[in-house]
């Protein structure tokens, strides 16, 4: 059986992983549509090379899985159309109050005054982060980017509670979206290189396939309130990077932001670690 601390630590890599998606996005000029469909295909061949022969589980919780993890990454990038990246990131990743009741009823989850003053910490550095950015503009792509929220809490519970078929959850929702998003992949041949294809294709390995490989795995072995949050450096890390390596500018109160998000996540997987050390 994994160790907490190898599972908190496979977490932190995958929402590290994720994080590189703003970056490499950057270097392509290509529908976002398509963008998700050729991504969804590179992590569906990485989880088919895992699998191997992967199968569909008839019930409901696998079904209502692959389903929304389809609309979880469609929703978010018809809501970056709709709204600012700022307020579909923010209002996406307000997925963790979402798992607390999610988590309750399916999985009998409970949380604790430490944890909600961990996510005090966490969604008060978000708002900080994003201060400069977030606004009132786009009604719809706000409410798409909430249900986009809704979308990977219910992802991340219901991989949580069917831990025999998490692998192919991902994997058929991964399908999924790519099948829906393949006229905007066949519409896109004719416009872009060759360059951006392979660009893409490889994120869907490394930056989706890979890390919700971790992901699905540390799941196992930690509640799902705590594989959402230690996910919550993902939105954070991605501007961060393309700012390094781009030089795009971020909010005069990001990196106070940042701060607090990395404080208030890293610090709570630590606290948790020496605790249960103790019990």
């Amino acid at each position: 059986m994994m160790k907490q601390s190898t599972s908190y630590t496979i977490l932190i890599i995958a929402a590290l992983m994720w994080s590189l998606g703003g970056l490499f996005i950057k270097l392509v000029d290509l529908n976002p549509m398509a963008i998700t469909g050729i991504r969804s295909l590179g992590a569906a061949v990485v989880l088919l090379i895992y699998i191997k022969k992967p199968k569909l589980y008839w019930n409901r919780y696998f079904f209502s899985g692959v389903l929304a993890y389809s609309m979880m990454v469609i929703l978010y990038v018809i809501s970056m159309r709709l709204t600012t990246a700022a307020n579909a990131i923010f209002l996406e990743f307000t997925a963790p109050i979402y798992v607390v009741a999610f988590g309750y009823f399916l999985l009998n989850e409970r949380i604790n005054r430490f944890d909600i003053f961990a996510m005090v910490i966490i969604f008060l550095g978000m708002g900080l982060f994003f201060m400069d950015e977030l606004s009132f503009y786009g009604f719809w792509g706000n409410i798409l980017a909430l249900l986009a929220g809704v979308c990977l809490a219910l992802v991340t519970v219901l991989i949580r509670k069917e831990k025999e078929s998490a692998f192919e959850i991902v994997f058929f929702g991964n399908v999924l979206t790519a099948i829906i998003c393949f006229p905007f992949i066949i519409q896109g041949f004719s416009s872009t290189t060759q360059v951006d294809w392979f660009i893409i294709f490889g994120l869907g390995i490394f930056q989706l396939g890979i890390p919700y490989l971790l992901y699905t795995t540390a799941l196992k072995y930690v509640s799902a309130l705590d594989a959402i949050l230690v996910g919550m450096l993902e939105p954070v890390f991605n501007p961060i990077w393309v700012y390094i390596f781009v030089g795009e500018a971020i909010g005069e109160w990001a990196f106070i932001g940042a701060a607090l998000v990395i404080i208030g996540t890293l610090g709570r997987v630590i606290i948790k670690q020496k605790l249960e050390v103790k019990l």
